[in-house]
């Protein structure tokens, strides 16, 4: 497990129209990001990565939230997960699925000093830092959505 001191630092605005999105970012500047957007129809998945190197499938994904319509055996499920040196770690998964295709949502990721905080409308997920957050350098978004606004704050 680690332990952080998160700074307290001005917000940044993105306003998104192509997916995927990806953005460099440091996780020494931010302590929390907000993510609004709306579900395509007929989705099969959509995630939001913090991850060092803006490539598809980088080795080391500090964090991974990957909202699964219908991918593979999945079906309306939320797992949270690592991958560290191109080994994915033990999901966490949650029967809570509160996206709708052609919904809008929010998502809002809080860094707290030992785990993430996901909320989406009242439900709150927490995912323990497995991974240094400092590795972090790249926020990606990719999926079946359209994005509206990204906010790292």
């Amino acid at each position: 497990m680690y332990i952080y001191i998160l700074p307290v630092h001005k917000s940044e605005n993105y306003a998104l129209q192509s997916i995927p999105f990806t953005k460099n970012i440091s996780l020494r500047d931010v302590s929390k990001i907000v993510v609004k957007g709306r579900v395509l129809e007929r989705p099969t998945r959509f995630s939001i990565s913090l991850q060092n190197a803006s490539s598809f499938e980088p080795d080391n994904v500090v964090f991974v939230y990957d909202a699964r319509f219908n991918f593979g055996s999945d079906s309306n499920i939320i797992v949270c997960n690592n991958r560290n040196g191109g080994i994915w770690g033990s999901e966490e998964r949650s029967d809570y699925f509160p996206f709708v295709q052609k919904e809008k949502f929010k998502v809002k990721i809080k860094l707290n000093h030992s785990h993430y905080e996901i909320q989406v409308g009242s439900h709150i997920w927490t995912f323990d830092h497995r991974m240094p957050i400092y590795d972090v350098d790249t926020l990606r978004i990719d999926g079946n959505v359209e994005l509206y606004d990204v906010q790292t704050k």
